[in-house]
């Protein structure tokens, strides 16, 4: 199994304390009234967020990669400037409760980033919530690609957040 490219314990992203040297996302949209939950939580668990923003999510075979597990492994595809980067990740966690669903996968050698990222979903009183979560830093920090990377991630965000609504 290949290791993890952060240096913080897996599952750290669903925590509130930021580690040294990454920067912490954390956003949240309603994306319904809590009706929309249980339907929400499996699109979360299936990669519609990311599928939806224009993103593949691949197995290690090269498929789609199937429903989000614990400890699965895969690349995501970002295309950037009309050419396909893969990234690849490893599920470190999966949340399922009533009111809380989703999961956080963390970046293995090859990623642009380093880091972990987390997508969930709450019901919150009468509504559901989608939350992302994110502690990351480029992979090559001196690199000139390094704001290239963060304009992506923020675009890319504001993809994801739209794409339960």
């Amino acid at each position: 199994m290949r290791r993890f490219t952060f240096d913080f314990l897996p599952g750290a992203v669903l925590d509130d304390e930021t580690p040294r040297g990454y920067r912490r996302l954390l956003r949240r949209t309603v994306i319904g009234t809590a009706a929309r939950f249980e339907d929400a939580a499996e699109e979360v668990l299936d990669w519609a967020v990311q599928r939806r923003s224009g993103i593949a999510v691949l197995s290690v075979s090269g498929d789609d990669a199937p429903r989000a597990s614990e400890g699965l492994e895969g690349a995501v595809v970002v295309p950037v400037l009309g050419r396909p980067v893969r990234a690849p990740f490893r599920v470190t966690r999966v949340l399922q409760s009533p009111d809380l669903v989703g999961f956080a996968y963390g970046t293995l050698p090859g990623h642009p980033e380093v880091g972990e990222e987390a997508f969930l979903v709450r019901r919150v009183g009468p509504e559901t919530v989608f939350e992302l979560r994110a502690l990351s830093h480029p992979a090559f920090p001196y690199s000139l690609a390094a704001p290239v990377g963060l304009l992506l991630q923020q675009r890319f965000t504001e993809r994801y957040l739209r794409a339960l609504l």
